[in-house]
């Protein structure tokens, strides 16, 4: 006779050490961003696509879930910022410097002449098993670098106006 018993994935060393989970659900993660003092609103949207609302330093983001509902293996953490001025040059130059968060350029089809978005995005995946602290290391190192993201794109534009005003 086989028994078949589903549990949550997660790998114990036997010796009392830390749990690996290949797999995390919403609420694990969200217990995660107010245990490192940050806001956290599971959301699920009406295709049943499950986020996560948060916000850091007064700017607001999400964290996308993938995988298959409770358990997900990877996240991805996005921020969605306003900016004057086309930031594809600042956005590409971004990228070429900094290696584990990128920057895109946005465009809507409602969107106003003249106004620009760039987004802001990192991955966290937990293949092969991570350990909460991994997660709340993640949490941390999104909130320092979508700062120095923002102000790297909104910076290469201060640099510029100044550069242009230079110039005679």
């Amino acid at each position: 006779m086989h028994v078949c018993i589903a549990l949550h994935p997660s790998v114990r060393d036997g010796f009392g050490g830390i749990n690996m989970n290949e797999s995390f659900t919403a609420e694990e993660i969200a217990s995660i961003i107010q245990d490192e003092g940050y806001k956290a609103l599971v959301v699920t949207d009406e295709d049943g696509d499950v986020t996560i609302s948060s916000a850091s330093n007064g700017k607001e983001w999400r964290v996308i879930l993938y995988g298959s509902h409770p358990f997900y293996e990877s996240i991805t953490f996005k921020a969605l910022r306003y900016i004057t001025h086309d930031p594809i040059e600042a956005c590409d130059k971004f990228n070429a410097e900094y290696r584990f968060v990128k920057t895109y350029r946005c465009e809507f089809d409602e969107q106003e002449e003249g106004d620009f978005y760039f987004r802001i995005e990192m991955d966290c995946d937990f293949k092969g098993g991570v350990s909460k602290l991994f997660v709340a290391s993640a949490i941390t190192k999104w909130i320092d670098i979508s700062y120095i993201a923002e102000e790297f794109i909104r910076g290469q534009f201060v640099n510029a106006v100044n550069h242009a005003n230079s110039v005679d």
